[in-house]
């Protein structure tokens, strides 16, 4: 198939604290209860394609089924249980459109897919929402329009459209549950998807970080910054400047070529916000010497922005 394609708190002991000058700790606070997980409550499918005469039935039913299972096998929803009753509620609608195309001896069985899901009250802790889309083709041989005198027509091996629905939807399901995880997951997880090759979540794994503040990723975010993939270049910068960490200003001004105007500009800005001495000179050196008019004077402005919020922040 071809695919297109989210403690308790301790009691301070007094007794004998007098008599006995020992350094204490203060009390941990309390570790917050995670929000409860909305129950998952109607499954609503649309067939949005215009009915024609000879194509599949499409199994409504099968699709809930499966879909549903896929959701709750995410980890997103409360599980059946005593719990399920105590958080919000949330809806899903699965809107797609499907069709078998021939041309010839060949044939494609397509689908587009678009799973919605919202929650019930929507800005209750907990609440779940998502819209996402996604689409699916399949190959196949399609049945001869004649046959040879006295030869058997050979029945075409025609996909199941409801087959295609299903797998595109729970493709879709799991990105969404695997967004999840890493959201919800302990700072190794992160790692893993930082340094594996997987494309959409690696970028997630990298925004993670910055929104975390997860400090032990900035040396790999800095090797990213000379990364081939602008895409994983522009992330793994944004997550520096979310973080603040000046080691970024070093890592761009060496790693960027100065007649490069795109990225230029992009780490004027960049290495502003980050501040810091060695930003200062950087903007000083671009402003007074590059052969740009306009990249010089944008390094102007952004050393100007610099010195005021640095000015501001001393003043504080």
């Amino acid at each position: 198939m071809r695919r297109a394609l989210g403690g308790l708190l301790a009691a301070a002991a007094l007794m004998g604290a007098l008599a006995t000058p020992a350094c204490r700790r203060s009390a941990a606070p309390p570790a917050a209860a995670p929000p409860p997980r909305p129950v998952l409550g109607a499954i609503t499918i649309e067939n949005l394609a215009l009915p024609r005469s000879g194509d599949e039935h499409i199994d409504a039913e099968a699709i809930e089924r499966d879909v549903r299972q896929a959701l709750m096998a995410s980890g997103i929803f409360a599980a059946p249980g005593k719990d399920a009753g105590t958080g919000p509620t949330a809806r899903a609608r699965v809107a797609f459109t499907a069709e078998c195309v021939e041309l010839g001896a060949k044939g494609e069985a397509r689908a587009q897919v678009r799973v919605r899901v919202d929650t019930r009250p929507a800005e209750v802790p907990g609440a779940v929402a998502f819209d996402i889309g996604g689409q699916g083709v399949v190959p196949y041989t399609a049945a001869p329009r004649k046959a040879r005198a006295g030869a058997p027509v050979p029945a075409p091996q025609v996909p199941s459209l409801t087959v295609l629905i299903t797998h595109i939807a729970r493709d879709l399901i799991e990105g969404v549950a695997t967004r999840h995880r890493l959201q919800e997951g302990s700072p190794a997880v992160v790692h893993a998807a930082l340094v594996g090759d997987a494309g959409e979540l690696r970028e997630e794994a990298i925004r993670i970080i910055g929104e975390r503040q997860l400090r032990d990723e900035v040396p790999t975010l800095l090797k990213l910054l000379g990364d081939d993939d602008e895409t994983v270049r522009d992330s793994a910068l944004g997550a520096l400047i979310a973080m603040r960490d000046r080691r970024a200003v070093r890592e761009l001004t060496q790693s960027r070529s100065l007649r490069d105007r795109k990225e230029m500009r992009k780490i004027i800005e960049a290495i502003s916000i980050l501040g810091g001495q060695e930003a200062d000179e950087y903007l000083s050196f671009v402003a007074a010497t590059h052969d740009d008019d306009e990249i010089r004077g944008e390094a102007a402005a952004a050393r100007t922005r610099l010195q005021r919020r640095e000015a501001e922040a001393a003043a504080r």
